[in-house]
């Protein structure tokens, strides 16, 4: 068995872990393409950018100037704001940390390192100096902790709750990124840049063409069992390691049921119909549900004395107050 704070932290590990991956990848795709973009078309694009990564409000609460370089900040080096590649990875490190003895100590070497590469400070000038190549060193540095994770870490409760975390955030961000598509006009939408965030642009082409509508679009992130990004990857990864815990957890049933009930409706539902009559509404209902099954866990898992709850600290503010 194992202890429910070490539960706890290794499930946000998981989200945190994700979270920072995927914010880089966005800053980075979201960066190459406006290389060449006139500065109007530039800041429509980064306020879009913090629109889908749910930090739209906290930045308008920071009472920044939205220019790029202070968006880019904000989403990368602003330690303050939780949401922030830097504070993922601070966090991330702080989760391993206290279950050092329950880890292989690869993953501790690579968090931390990650970490000490990452200060607040270090990442604004590499970030003022050379933006790309830090992002790229922040992917590499999430998919080194990855590989420890799949390659040295044991099967067991602890595995399984750093794989729910991120599993759950991985989901979370392919939804919420795919809802607020539909806010761009027909001219505006980068289906492309949409694919490159999730990196699912060469799965998609090979798949689908190069004809990218968007219901075509969702269709293929949402429901793709080969894309490891997709929702539906993510729901199955989520559930199998739901049902490895039903014996040991019956308290865990009604998240495994709930995961399931979530997986069935991408696998058997259809979606063509759900996405043409109100595409936003269905995606915005799913983000809800994918809370919902976050709580649910921690409920069970981390806090069963006063029913769910999250960390608010660790749950960007949009999130957290659905």
């Amino acid at each position: 068995m194992i202890l429910a704070r070490h539960a706890e932290a290794l499930f946000w590990a998981g989200r945190q872990l994700e979270r920072a991956e995927t914010t880089a990848r966005a800053l980075n795709v979201t960066s190459q393409n406006l290389m060449h973009l006139p500065p109007g078309r530039a800041h429509n694009e980064w306020m879009a950018l913090l629109t889908a990564v749910g930090l739209a409000e906290s930045f308008a609460e920071a009472d920044q100037p939205p220019t790029s370089a202070e968006v880019a900040h904000f989403l990368f080096a602003d330690a303050d704001n939780p949401g922030s590649v830097v504070a993922a990875v601070f966090q991330l490190r702080e989760n391993i940390r206290t279950v050092r003895d329950r880890v292989p100590v690869e993953l501790w070497e690579e968090s931390n390192r990650l970490h000490l590469a990452m200060t607040a400070a270090e990442a604004q000038r590499a970030l003022e100096g050379e933006p790309f190549e830090l992002f790229a060193s922040v992917r590499r540095g999430c998919q080194a902790i990855s590989g420890v994770v799949a390659e040295a870490m044991p099967r067991d409760e602890g595995y399984t709750f750093l794989v729910l975390g991120r599993m759950i955030e991985r989901a979370l961000t392919t939804t919420r990124l795919l809802r607020h598509s539909w806010d761009r006009s027909p001219t505006d939408f980068d289906a492309a840049a949409l694919l490159r965030t999730v990196s699912a642009l060469q799965a998609f082409r090979r798949v689908e063409g190069y004809e990218t509508d968007r219901v075509r679009l969702n269709r293929f992130l949402l429901r793709a069992d080969a894309v490891p990004r997709s929702v539906f990857s993510c729901l199955n990864r989520a559930e199998a390691r739901l049902s490895t815990l039903a014996d040991a957890a019956p308290g865990l049933d009604s998240s495994r049921l709930l995961c399931g009930r979530l997986r069935s409706l991408l696998e058997f539902g259809d979606l063509g119909e759900a996405l043409g009559e109100d595409a936003p509404g269905f995606l915005l209902q799913l983000e809800a549900d994918l809370l919902q099954l976050a709580e649910v866990i921690a409920g069970h898992s981390f806090n069963p004395a006063h029913g769910p709850s999250l960390h608010s600290q660790f749950v960007r503010p949009e999130a957290a107050s659905r």
